[in-house]
């Protein structure tokens, strides 16, 4: 059987091109006559793309200069990224638009009416991303207040506190200024829903400098999960995740195909995973001071075996009138609250994939395994071993 050279064109910089190698490496394993080229200690050196000679690219095109460079080669190629596109080029990608529904949906069951956008100004993925958080509010998309800067100005030491001791600063980026601006003129409570997890942390870093509580007074969310950066980060980032790993093996799977002569697809798109909760959005908002807090308590400590007793013991309020005042605001009861916060987080500790099922349970606050299983089946339709299963067979 002949070789097969396969490049694949990124700098396994972060953890979404991390995903990405991980599932194409699985798909390779079961394909002997594959070779893996690519930049880095992991594969065979792939130095100078343009003297290259190979049969196929898996390609993360995030400019119109990678793009050109790529279309001139004249081989089959599958985008990961569906930043920028080329006739010819086939793609497989995160499914932004749906990412963005799923982001502006959650932002919203935790009472936010006031949503506003980070995003990165010519790329397709963070428009779609706006487009679905628009869609799920109702709005347009251009109604959907956004600030939109290149993705290097995301990723660049701009937030204030990163800055050198007055005196040894030097000029500010207009940018950055104009960023506050755009933080601090946000009516709160409001929710900023960041394309992805560097704009969430430059809002987070933002916020912190203009005094504004996280997330009290405005909830961060961002997009790919990358769990030791979003937990590093003070308050932590919640996030959506992605599901990197199928991104990458299905873009071999496609690319085998054309190779092969096969009938493909040439645009498949792979949905996110859940939201990942971690403080920045662990309230909910509400004109009722004690509803805010009494989520708040919810969210940060059910896990802990949190219930409306203690919540009680701490809130200076009748039960009667609580239960009634929170009920009007969200739709549920303590009780339910305090299990729906069982239950996400139960999720996620599922998704870590080495706990055992005691673990999780008491991990996520359920007084015995039993009432874990049979709460987690009442609300899922099915055991978390299944989910559990699921969640990792989505490839």
């Amino acid at each position: 059987m002949a070789p097969k050279r396969i490049a694949l064109c990124m700098e396994l910089a972060d953890f979404y091109e991390h995903g990405i190698a991980r599932g194409v490496v699985r798909y390779a394993k079961a394909k002997p006559e594959w070779r893996l080229f690519g930049h880095g200690w992991m594969f065979r050196g792939l130095a100078d793309l343009e003297r290259w000679e190979g049969e196929g690219v898996i390609a993360r095109v995030e400019s119109e200069r990678e793009a050109d460079l790529l279309s001139r080669l004249g081989i089959p190629l599958v985008d990961v990224a569906g930043a920028y596109s080329r006739p010819g080029f086939a793609r497989v990608t995160n499914d932004d638009r749906e990412t963005g529904r799923r982001a502006a949906e959650y932002l919203r069951s935790i009472g936010f009416a006031r949503i506003a956008y980070l995003g990165v100004r010519g790329v397709a993925w963070s428009a779609a991303r706006r487009e679905g958080a628009a869609e799920a509010l109702g709005l347009r998309a251009v109604d959907l207040p956004a600030f939109e800067r290149s993705l290097p100005w995301w990723e660049s030491r701009g937030a204030r506190e990163d800055r050198p001791a007055p005196g040894a600063a030097p000029p500010r980026d207009p940018d950055d200024e104009a960023f506050e601006r755009f933080v601090a003129r946000l009516p709160r409570p409001a929710a900023i829903f960041a394309c992805n997890d560097t704009a969430g942390l430059r809002a987070v870093g933002a916020c912190r400098a203009l005094g504004i509580a996280v997330p009290e007074e405005m909830a961060v969310l961002g997009v790919d999960d990358e769990d030791i950066v979003c937990e590093l980060s003070s308050p932590s980032l919640s996030s959506v995740a992605l599901d990197c790993e199928t991104i990458g093996y299905r873009a071999a799977g496609l690319l085998d195909a054309i190779l092969a002569g096969r009938e493909a697809d040439s645009s498949l798109f792979v949905p996110p995973r859940d939201v990942a909760e971690r403080d920045s959005t662990r309230t909910f908002a509400s004109d009722d001071p004690l509803v805010a807090r009494a989520a708040t308590l919810i969210r940060t400590r059910a896990h802990e075996g949190l219930d409306v007793a203690g919540l009680l013991e701490v809130l200076p309020i009748s039960r009667r009138s609580l239960e009634t005042r929170f009920k009007k605001a969200t739709g549920r009861t303590l009780h339910e609250e305090i299990i729906l916060a069982r239950i996400a987080r139960s999720k996620r500790l599922l998704g870590a994939g080495n706990l055992t099922m005691e673990a999780v349970a008491e991990g996520a606050g359920f007084g015995s395994l039993q009432r874990f299983h049979e709460t987690f089946r009442r609300l899922e339709g099915m055991p978390p071993g299944a989910w559990r299963a699921r969640a990792g067979k989505s490839i």
